[in-house]
């Protein structure tokens, strides 16, 4: 049986070897080392040191050691040799002991090539938010939870004209303060700056001293479900606060020469009158297109970054499942051959097969064999739902194209529905009744937009906590999808007008009213409709109804 100090050692989370000085014999191997580098225990006890260490600044430090000079090394990078002639990098410290009178070095190495992966993946990604960050059009600050400037690019301090010596100092404070000492609304910017915590969202207007105008949206920054920092995102708008003034004296001027007329220009001053009303009417619509516009872009900006986290997904999910498989496989083959040992156990004599027995209760090897193909079991489950996770990221992004196709509306609905997850787990109970409709040709991706709409306003709709059902069916012309919850319903004399551009029953900051706007518009240039019914207090169904041979204009819809 191994003795208390050797199961210290196989149960350390470092490979452990120890070395006799004079000819660099490894006299001691933690099991660590063998389940590392693949060797047996007999193989290493047979080794030197140097039969695993051959970079040259290991041969160097062995060459002194084996001449007398022992010094201790203290996180040295390096690379060991394994049994399938493979290379592991490795950081590894080395400590001078003495046991019984004569000197021993005791090697510690740990395995760090995924942790590289992991930071070269790490320095790709900030790399790719820094030039985000440098190519958007407007000035960003990013301040952290603690009112400390996490980031900002070099719009934002070149629109502000903050001074070069003042940048270089990192005085956030100072920083910040010379924003605020340069706005007219100098206690709002402080205020602003300040409230980094605040879940809500805000839009501010703040007029320079030097006549310039910055509209400002900032909004609370997550980690998870905590709020870590607040983005700042500032449009220097002056031009278009111009224009509007300059637009709004030249009506100003034009409303007092209308009013000097007398009676006889009455008739042409209603024709310019009706003329006026066309026009605002045009305006109108011209900012509504405007608004779906930035929208639209915003679901493309939202589309794309799934899309790239799902690719950067990919990479390690492939690889550490091949890993698992390839676990599971040796890990199956390592316990056919402890069968086979245990075949042979009867023909030991008698004080070995105590010794093995004890070593049995000890690890409680049963269990270990129970145990490790579960483990295997789960982990291998565990990441293909992380692949299925990835799939439907990609699905909702539509990052295969955005052209029309067949495609399924139940399958889109459950990658709209894993997308959204996080906003109905903790207020609704999702149940999914479909009826295996069959494909139609479609836009998938401005599907999966009405659908994630609907799923969103039925999680706002509920109060605590309720349940969204999800429903699909078809008949000889048509498929539907429907989407039910068990909110606080819609109100008589609002069902009329949900589908108005801007309309909504939110809070202020909860809402654009663009969102069944946008849905009613997808809808429609399918050719298809949408239903409402719905009862105060008891809840509200959305159906969705589809051709099931839509005819277009044209050859694509315009994104919407």
């Amino acid at each position: 049986m191994k003795n208390l100090q050797q199961l210290m050692l196989d149960h350390s989370p470092n490979m452990m070897l120890l070395v006799e000085p004079g000819d660099l014999r490894i006299v001691v191997a933690n099991r660590v080392v063998e389940q590392t580098l693949g060797y047996s225990e007999e193989q290493l006890l047979s080794m030197s040191i140097t039969d695993i260490e051959s970079s040259l600044q290991d041969v160097f430090y062995w060459e002194d050691v084996r001449n007398g000079q022992y010094l201790d090394i203290d996180a040295q990078q390096g690379e060991y040799h394994c049994a399938d002639a493979s290379l592991l990098t490795v950081t590894k410290f080395v400590r001078v002991i003495h046991h019984e009178g004569a000197p021993l070095l005791l090697v510690q190495a740990r395995d760090i090539g995924h942790e590289r992966q992991v930071e070269d993946a790490l320095e790709q990604t900030l790399s790719q938010l820094q030039a985000t960050l440098e190519s958007t059009g407007n000035g960003i600050l990013v301040i952290d939870w603690h009112g400390k400037i996490a980031s900002m690019n070099r719009l934002f301090s070149k629109m502000w004209e903050i001074p070069e010596d003042l940048l270089l100092s990192r005085d956030d404070a100072a920083i910040l303060e010379f924003l605020a000492g340069h706005v007219e609304e100098a206690d709002l910017c402080r205020t602003r700056l300040q409230e980094v915590v605040d879940r809500n969202e805000a839009e501010d207007l703040f007029r320079l001293k030097d006549g310039r105008v910055f509209e400002c949206r900032s909004r609370p920054q997550y980690l998870g479900e905590r709020i870590i920092g607040r983005v700042f995102g500032y449009t220097d708008i002056t031009e278009r606060k111009l224009a509007e003034e300059a637009l709004r004296e030249s009506r100003d001027r034009l409303e007092a020469r209308v009013l000097e007329r007398t009676v006889d220009l009455q008739r042409a001053n209603q024709t310019l009158q009706t003329e006026k009303a066309r026009q605002e009417d045009l305006i109108k619509k011209l900012g509504e297109a405007q608004s779906q516009l930035l929208q639209s872009e915003k679901m493309a900006s939202i589309g794309v970054l799934a899309a790239g986290v799902a690719h950067e997904i990919n990479n390690p999910v492939g690889f550490v499942n091949s890993n698992l498989g390839t676990l599971q496989r040796y890990a199956q083959d390592m316990l056919r051959l402890l069968d086979a040992y245990e075949q042979l156990e009867p023909t030991l004599a008698p004080a070995d097969q105590q010794d093995i027995a004890r070593l049995k209760k000890e690890i409680d090897a049963a269990y270990l064999r129970e145990d490790l193909g579960n483990l295997l079991a789960e982990s291998l489950d565990g990441l293909e739902r992380v692949k299925r996770i990835v799939q439907d990221m990609k699905e909702f992004s539509h990052v295969d194209g955005g052209g029309r196709q067949h495609a399924s509306l139940e399958t889109g609905l459950d990658s709209t529905l894993n997308v959204v997850w996080n906003e109905l787990k903790y207020k609704a109970e999702v149940i999914k009744q479909y009826g295996a409709i069959p494909s139609i040709e479609c836009f998938p991706s401005q599907l999966n937009q009405v659908f994630m709409n609907l799923l969103i306003n039925a999680a706002h709709a509920i109060a605590e906590r309720g349940r969204i059902t999800l429903r699909t069916g078809h008949d000889a012309h048509n498929v539907w999808v429907e989407v039910e919850d068990t909110g606080k319903g819609i109100q008589a004399e609002h069902l009329g007008r949900i589908f108005e551009p801007f309309f909504t029953t939110k809070q202020v900051g909860k809402g654009t009213g663009l969102g069944l706007s946008l849905s009613y518009g997808i809808v429609q240039k399918h050719g298809g409709r949408i239903e409402v019914r719905s009862e105060l207090n008891i809840g509200t169904v959305f159906k969705v109804v589809l051709p099931l041979h839509p005819v277009f204009d044209g050859a694509d819809l315009p994104a919407m």
